[in-house]
């Protein structure tokens, strides 16, 4: 199972559009793409561009709902268990302790968070806790970035890719 995580597009979809073709044209299948707000409509463009592609997706910051189950959502995909969440709700940007606290009492193989626009990847206690970045604009100063994870039976790998602007 692949799966191609996005965060923080503001409006620059063409990229993820680029990309995502890019990617089902190397690899012949991509099983769902995983948006993590800012901006949902950026995500639901994304469904009408590829139908044939599930798009889960959560609300950030600059997207409003009233409903707060939107902000954060729990998954089962490849027998694997994801909790998806643009991480304002959570402090993100100065601490990972709450999703910390999160992943050892519900035991999620992977948390997967936004609104840093800075990559990440950690490790603890059994769930890998992963920021794409930003597909639109990095606040670290090494690029624009996103990742795609990979599920093989037990195997789950995530590998963040920074994007070469030339072809943007």
């Amino acid at each position: 199972m692949k799966i191609l995580v996005f965060s923080d597009s503001h409006d620059r979809y063409e990229k993820m559009i680029d990309i995502t073709k890019q990617l089902k044209s190397k690899t012949g299948t991509l099983d769902y793409i995983i948006h993590l707000g800012d901006l949902v409509r950026d995500a639901k463009y994304l469904q009408e561009k590829f139908p044939e592609i599930p798009v889960l997706y959560v609300y950030g910051n600059c997207d409003f709902s009233l409903d707060k189950r939107e902000y954060e959502k729990e998954y089962e995909l490849g027998g694997k268990k994801f909790f998806i969440l643009h991480g304002h709700t959570r402090n993100v940007k100065y601490t990972l302790e709450s999703l910390k606290s999160i992943a050892e009492q519900k035991k999620y193989d992977m948390i997967l968070y936004g609104h840093t626009h800075t990559p990440r990847e950690d490790y603890y206690n059994g769930t890998y806790i992963i920021c794409p970045g930003s597909v639109s604009r990095d606040k670290d100063g090494r690029g624009k970035s996103y990742c795609v994870i990979d599920i093989t039976g037990n195997d789950m790998c995530a590998n963040i890719v920074r994007i070469e602007e030339r072809y943007f």
